[in-house]
Formats: structure tokens, C-alpha cells, sequence
């Protein structure tokens, strides 16, 4: 996966000044990305604003190193990692659907294409994981020189990941995306997959079953999300609640006639909410509020403690994939990503995003079965 921009010479291409603050600028490099190259210069800000930590960068000398590690981030987006899952319901206990994949991958994938300006930058490669879990993973290069030199090649990675349940009943699917090409291409994968497993009597359904938006009403969707702050594990506990989104629901009728909601009726659609708005949170906090809108995205903010790495770890989590522009969101898939992440020792990084996402993921799956329960 580790391929970049083909036409960038890092030894010889050195940026300063203007051509360095396109780059900052760009959508490509985050703020923290820039405050963190800050930092490792000896220069300390209050404000993490690129109208603020851009020009001083710009007018910075790079080393090598660290222009290098910038433009690694602007032409591979792995910091913006999406996870999504779903699961297959297995015939049998005894089904070897291991074996059956990896013998027939090649086959499986065959005809799967990719749309113009696209290309795979690394083909789909089955690989069995030390755990005994099945990876595949690809990355997509995105080709437009109609753009600025640093938009004109880009590459996504992106991997899917197949497991046994617990209880061995069902294969649970894991998927990682970093942009809407693969998140296209994960589906692609993963229906393919589910067809081969169908056609062997390998799995009950073809099509792997998600946490949609319509398995829930706007109540029990609200209950969802905030089950997702319910931890008691020592390791991985709820801070608090960040910025969340709500969509008010127009068929729901008439707002009460509550002083403290009615001033949303016939002026907003849509909310997003500081989690720090003391006047707005009861929005999540009021049952009796709750058939009028829609929860559609909130942030949590978990300590986590593994060992000698702790710190704090924001997650956001949103139904994703709509496909209209108007509130319309059946369809969409429930996912989450690390939005922010403690400073942690280079070593430690991936293991502690690996548990952090494993943490999660049970979060999720116990706060469903908590509401779907309760119904």
C-alpha cells in the first residue's frame, strides 16, 4: 500500500512559501498535522487554525523527513479511516468457509471494475492473518490532472476483514474505507463474497445484514446512541458526549408547545450541537422530544488505559451513505471512525487504534442488542 505519487521526487522537490501553503491548505493535510510539524520545529500556538499555523509553516524551512511525511499524508489518506460492519448468518457450525474463499478469491472477484480515472494502486489480496482471520486489501488510485499537482494522483486503502463469531454462528465482516470509491468497492467485495457464499450453501442469505437507520424508530435510535456511552470496562470508559447532529422529522406533526423546543417549529431542519451547549443537549436527554427528529451523528470522547498507553480517543459515530439530499436517510449503514486520538509512541500507534476499534465494535453491538431487546 505504501506507493505515492509517482511524479513527486522528495529529494529533489522541496516546497517553501506559496507552493508549501497549497499544500497546507489543501483539504488533504489536517490541522493537527500541521500543529504537530509545528511542534516537532520548537514552535508551540494556542490555536490549531490554518489561518493561524499555515503562514508560519510556510514561511518554515522543511527537513526532508518532515516535507516527506506531509506529502505521504496528502497522497495516502490513511488517517481517514471509516469502519463499517456486518455479519453472515452460517448454515452449519461445521462449514469450512475459510477454506472455500481463499481456494476461489480469483474467481470470486473476477469482472469487478473500477470507473474511468481509477485504478488499483495494490490488486485484492487474500492474506490469512496470524489470528486466523482473512484480509483482504486493496488501495485505488485516483488520476485527475486537471487539478492542482497535489490533487492530481491519489491513493486509498482500504481492507475488508472476515471472522468467525464467537459463538461460531456467523462470519463477521469488518470494512475500512477512506474515501466514497472504496467504500463503493467494499460493498462491491462483500456482495460478491456473498453470492459465492450462497451459491455453496455456505451461508443462509446472500446479502450480510447491517445496522441500517430503519431498524430503529427515531426513540429507539436515540436509546442507540446513547447506549454508546455506557462502558463499565476499566480499559476503554466514557468521557463525555461532543457534537452531535439532529434532523428534525417533518412527518413527525407539530413541535409541543414547550417553551424549551418550540422555537425549532417552521425555522430548523437541522441542528448540529456543541456537546458543551448546555441550552441544546436536553435534546438528547428529554424521551418525550424524542419522536420528533432524527439522531443521524454524535461524538464520543473514551479514556482508554491498555497498559502503559492511556489517554483519550474521540470516535464519531453516523449513519452513512446517503444517497439524496433531502432528509431522506433509509439505507444508510451505521459507522465510525477515530477522529482524534492522544499523542502515543510511534510503536504503539496501530495496536492501540487496533484495540480501541475492537472496544468499539462491542460497544456498538451490545448497545443494539440493549435496544432491540427492549422493543
Amino acid at each position: 500500500m505504501q506507493s505515492y505519487a509517482k511524479q513527486f521526487d522528495f529529494d529533489k522537490a522541496i516546497l517553501w512559501g506559496d507552493h508549501l501553503r497549497v499544500l497546507l491548505n489543501s483539504d488533504l493535510i489536517s490541522p493537527g498535522e500541521i500543529s504537530e510539524t509545528l511542534k516537532e520545529k520548537g514552535i508551540f500556538i494556542a490555536s490549531s487554525e490554518k489561518s493561524d499555523t499555515v503562514p508560519l509553516l510556510s514561511a518554515c524551512l522543511l527537513t526532508p523527513a518532515e516535507f516527506s511525511r506531509l506529502i505521504e499524508k496528502s497522497f495516502l489518506r490513511e488517517s481517514g479511516k471509516k469502519y463499517s460492519s456486518s455479519s453472515y448468518q452460517l448454515s452449519s457450525t461445521s462449514v469450512d468457509w475459510k477454506t472455500s474463499l481463499i481456494d476461489d478469491f480469483s474467481s470470486v472477484i473476477d469482472g469487478i471494475q473500477l470507473s474511468d480515472g481509477r485504478d488499483f494502486a495494490s490488486s485484492p489480496t487474500l492474506t490469512v492473518e496470524p489470528n486466523g482471520e482473512l484480509k483482504i486489501s486493496y488501495s485505488v488510485r485516483i488520476l485527475d490532472f486537471s487539478k492542482d499537482w497535489i490533487q492530481q494522483e491519489l491513493i486509498y486503502p482500504a481492507e475488508i476483514r472476515l471472522k468467525e463469531s464467537t459463538n461460531g454462528l456467523k462470519i463477521e465482516i469488518d470494512r475500512y474505507r477512506t474515501s466514497k470509491d472504496t467504500d463503493h468497492l467494499n460493498d462491491t467485495i462483500t456482495n460478491a463474497i456473498g453470492k459465492f457464499y450462497k451459491s455453496q450453501n455456505i451461508t443462509v442469505d446472500e446479502k450480510p445484514f447491517s445496522i441500517k437507520f430503519e431498524n430503529f424508530d427515531n426513540n429507539d435510535r436515540i436509546r442507540f446512541f446513547l447506549q454508546l456511552t455506557s462502558t463499565s470496562d476499566t480499559e476503554f470508559t466514557c468521557k463525555e458526549i461532543g457534537d452531535f447532529e439532529i434532523i428534525r422529522d417533518q412527518e413527525a406533526g407539530a413541535l409541543p408547545k414547550d417553551q424549551q423546543i418550540a422555537w425549532m417549529e417552521g425555522r430548523v431542519s437541522k441542528i448540529k450541537v456543541n456537546g458543551n451547549d448546555l441550552g441544546k443537549v436536553f435534546l438528547l436527554h428529554e424521551p418525550k422530544y424524542y419522536p420528533f427528529y432524527f439522531l443521524v451523528k454524535m461524538t464520543v470522547i473514551y479514556t482508554f488505559k491498555f497498559g502503559t498507553n492511556t489517554g483519550d480517543c474521540g470516535i464519531e459515530f453516523l449513519f452513512a451513505g446517503k444517497s439524496t439530499k433531502d432528509n431522506d436517510y433509509s439505507g444508510t449503514i451505521f459507522n465510525f471512525s477515530i477522529e482524534k486520538l492522544s499523542r502515543l509512541e510511534k510503536n504503539s500507534q496501530h495496536e492501540v487504534r487496533k484495540k480501541i476499534i475492537h472496544k468499539v465494535q462491542e460497544i456498538r453491538d451490545k448497545a443494539f442488542s440493549f435496544v432491540s431487546t427492549k422493543k
